[in-house]
């Protein structure tokens, strides 16, 4: 025989679990969507490459700029390290000098984007600490580079 009370209780089981999951699975209102994708923290690397004997900053240099201040901007934990590098073509003074010029030209394009110049962290490496290894005066685009890293601030 059929127990039209089990059947009834388990129906009206299924239906709250149905209904718990339906609901869990519906997105978010858009301000908590927004908080859910906000900018990414801590360890967030980003790279602005450079021409061969340049320190100009190219569209896609000024995007990813772009991209770091708007991390920062969204988060008061944050800071950045900025490190300026070269390749190996020239002499090592004169990269030294190049590889201080591009990161200070990000620097002052993340300031001018809107971050704290007390939030930024400076150096260069000139043509060591190399990316790619290469031979002197090799060209090698992989160092022409500024590393850009988001860190989180110790409280």
């Amino acid at each position: 025989m059929l127990n039209i009370g089990l059947i009834n209780r388990t129906l009206a089981a299924v239906f709250a679990l149905s209904l718990v999951t339906a609901c869990a699975q519906q997105a978010p209102s858009p301000p908590q969507a927004a908080a859910a994708a906000g900018p990414e923290l801590a360890g967030a690397w980003y790279q602005v490459y450079f021409g061969n004997n340049s320190a100009d900053i190219d569209a896609r240099g000024k995007m990813i700029v772009g991209r770091v201040a708007y991390v920062v901007a969204n988060n008061g934990e944050t800071s950045v390290t900025v490190i300026g590098r070269t390749d190996r073509v020239g002499a090592p003074s004169t990269n030294m000098a190049l590889s201080q010029r591009r990161a200070d030209q990000v620097r002052d394009a993340l300031i001018a984007a809107g971050v704290p110049a007390a939030r930024i962290d400076t150096g260069w490496t000139g043509e060591t600490k190399q990316q790619v290894a290469t031979a002197d005066d090799a060209t090698e685009s992989r160092n022409r580079v500024v590393d850009i890293t988001v860190v989180k601030q110790s409280r």
